[in-house]
């Protein structure tokens, strides 16, 4: 098994990140531009067994990966797990952790496998946590940006 974590301290309230991250244009604001990802299909409202399906490059070949939405807890945290694609597991926690009145911890936490098992995750499990490291600082970059950008910016992304 592969483990990879990240967290970040945003300015922001951890209802109000939650919701922001509810928002249909979300998941493509985070997906850094290097990422060819394609979405195909996304549900309309995120809740308990949802799926987003996705398009995404495996070497030359493009694969289906669908990800359905669990453990769904409104302003604290939301999952999402592989039904199908190019991992063997994959367990995606979002975690949203208020520190303060207008604070919150926000922590993705990944668990993940390669479809060969431990052995493969061995061998290339550095890799994978390599690339979640480069996405991840990226992801939380965004965020940073978005609610760090002041008022004006943050009322925008309320509406």
């Amino acid at each position: 098994m592969i483990y990879f974590e990240k967290s970040t301290i945003l300015p922001v309230k951890a209802s109000e990140l939650y919701r922001w991250h509810m928002r249909p244009e979300a998941f493509e604001t985070l997906t850094p531009p290097w990422e060819p990802v394609k979405v195909l299909q996304r549900p309309l409202v995120l809740e308990e067994g949802s799926e987003l399906h996705l398009q995404v490059p495996l070497g030359p070949l493009r694969v289906l990966w669908i990800a359905r939405h669990i453990h769904i807890q409104p302003g604290r945290r939301f999952d999402d797990i592989q039904v199908k694609g190019p991992f063997g597991s994959w367990h995606h926690k979002h975690l949203f952790e208020p520190v303060g009145e207008d604070a919150t911890c926000m922590r993705d936490s990944i668990e993940c496998s390669l479809p060969a098992g431990s052995l493969l995750d061995g061998l290339l499990g550095w890799t994978v946590r390599k690339k979640l490291q480069r996405m991840f600082d990226y992801r939380h970059q965004q965020l940073l940006n978005l609610f760090d950008a002041g008022t004006e910016t943050r009322e925008n992304l309320e509406k």
